[in-house]
């Protein structure tokens, strides 16, 4: 799951436009009218066009106007095509200036330049609509920035031995409570389930620490973050620890930063540092440029929930290799449900989660094609946000799939939007779809085991390199291609497999996503000094 709140993706990605409207004096108070849709996106449009048509005149200029003027064009380019070609030249452009500001003793604006290059290179339109480029090839795609005289510093450059930051000593244990500190940046999401079953086991003694809410130095800015690495490894001078930090590692014995991005690279650069460092990886950190940039050894053992981007981010970033890995997994958010019932609809397939073209709901509605000409009862059901009633920003892809939905119709195809009731929508389907290029661990088709459906996940291809989906889930339940899906929901059609397949499915969900056995493994994570002990 991408966390929006965090502070660098709000860098990166630019801020949706406030929706205009017009004010009237109606009855003697203010009325809001808004104005219809073509109306109000005018100014926007105008606005952009704007930016566009002056940001690739400026890229044409010499030095660092032209260098402004190439990074936001291609900001804007990568956001109107994501799969275009051209980037990497942008990034080399950028990469250049930063070079030459090095050479010339300017360090603060090398960094920057390093850092718009960075930003270029892990644009999330590259990575999060398939085909990412550090997935197909990560020794192509990070070569230029590791190569670039600034890269070789930042990205290659040992830590000085003699800059290991201070531990507390060893705390007398006995049968006493773990003391477990947990460092986040807003997005609480998926660890808060956790620690409350840690704290419920009575083995625990949870503090939590939100960075926004440090005083004194608190938490830094991207910027400051890349200076802290600079000064890392060229000076081997650390950034100072927050007093509340100190304060907290002195009495913690582990800390467990959640979400392995920027905030990790934060923990990892200070001058203090706890007894013993552990961190959660999801799958979209290993797409931003901060598993580069930490001190890998201050971390004792890394907690993953997925075995594709774990073998991902160690084929990209060798640092890893001395890093234990130990895999855990995600509390279902809306529980286990009850056992399931007989009464559901073997020919209604669910997809939950389709708009964005990571998820490549164009797969399951080519399945789901095929499989009409097979018998018309098939049907899909997609939950969760559809497309926009206006079709004028739509971009290569949308149009493509606006233009499938309406060749199905909607007796064949179910847009159910947002919705609360989605355990119930799942016991009532007959088989959850993944049709994904790439995820980390697609929880809803976790749940929809929970609720008896039967999988037919493709084979991620992004991840497939990796591990993919197998490294998860059943085997049998990935598929390679459309045909393959076809087959599998075609063989589930036969009443006695399809019950089979479910209790399967069922069973599945309760051994790998019981509450007790899940807070026991993160219990054996996080007390166990080897992970294979």
């Amino acid at each position: 799951m991408l966390p929006t709140s965090s502070p660098c993706v709000r860098a990166c990605t630019p801020s949706a436009p406030s929706r205009p409207c017009s004010r009237v004096r109606a009855r003697g108070a203010w009325s809001v009218r808004t104005d219809p849709p073509a109306v109000r996106d005018r100014p926007r449009r105008l606005v952009e066009r704007v930016i566009r048509v002056g940001s690739r005149l400026a890229r044409r200029l010499p030095g660092a106007i032209g260098g402004r003027g190439t990074y936001f064009s291609a900001q804007q380019r990568l956001t109107a095509d994501p799969h275009r070609a051209d980037w990497p030249r942008d990034v080399e452009t950028l990469l250049a200036l930063a070079d030459r500001d090095l050479a010339r003793g300017r360090t603060d604006a090398s960094l920057r330049w390093y850092d718009k290059a960075l930003r270029i290179s892990f644009d999330p339109s590259l990575h999060q609509a398939g085909g990412s480029p550090l997935a197909a090839d990560p020794e192509t795609f990070l070569e230029p920035l590791r190569s670039s005289e600034t890269g070789a510093l930042m990205l290659g450059a040992p830590v000085p031995a003699a800059s290991v930051p201070v531990r507390p000593a060893p705390r007398e244990r006995g049968g006493k409570r773990t003391r477990l500190l947990v460092i986040a940046q807003e997005n609480w999401t998926f660890i808060r389930p956790v620690l409350d079953a840690l704290r419920g086991t009575g083995r625990f003694e949870v503090r939590e620490i939100e960075v926004d809410d440090l005083a004194g130095p608190g938490f830094p800015d991207r910027e400051r973050i890349l200076r802290g690495r600079y000064d890392l490894v060229v000076s081997g001078r650390r950034m100072p620890t927050p007093p509340e930090m100190a304060e907290a590692y002195d009495w913690a014995d582990v800390a467990l930063v959640e979400w392995s991005h920027h905030v990790l690279t934060w923990v990892t650069l200070l001058d203090r540092a706890p007894r013993k460092l552990m961190a959660r990886l999801h799958r979209f950190e290993a797409f931003t440029p901060f598993p580069l940039l930490h001190d890998h050894a201050r971390i004792d053992r890394m907690l993953y929930v997925s075995p594709p981007v774990w073998n991902l981010l160690r084929s990209a970033v060798p640092a890893f290799a001395d890093v234990e890995g130990v895999q855990v997994g995600n509390l279902l958010a809306r529980g286990l449900g009850p056992t399931p019932g007989p009464d559901r609809d073997r020919h209604l397939l669910v997809q939950v989660g389709w708009l964005r073209e990571v998820k490549d709901v164009l797969f399951s509605l080519e399945v789901l094609a095929r499989l009409r000409t097979h018998d018309p009862r098939y049907r899909l059901r997609l939950i969760g946000p559809g497309l926009p009633a206006a079709s004028s920003a739509d971009g290569a892809y949308r149009r493509r799939v606006r233009r499938r939905l309406e060749e199905l119709g909607p007796e064949a195809v179910q847009q159910l939007g947002r919705r609360d009731d989605v355990p119930a929508l799942l016991a009532g389907s007959g088989v959850i779809l993944s049709s994904s290029r790439h995820e980390g661990t697609h929880e809803s088709v976790m749940e929809g085991l929970a609720a008896g459906c039967p999988a037919v996940i493709r084979d991620w291809p992004d991840a497939a390199d990796y591990g993919g989906p197998g490294t998860l889930y059943d085997s049998g339940w990935v598929v390679a291609d459309v045909q393959a899906a076809v087959q599998r929901v075609l063989e589930l059609s036969v009443p006695e497999r399809y019950a089979e397949e479910s209790h399967r499915a069922r069973r599945f969900a309760l051994a790998h996503r019981d509450p007790e056995i899940l807070v026991a493994a993160y219990e054996r994570a996080l007390t166990e000094d080897s992970a294979a002990a």
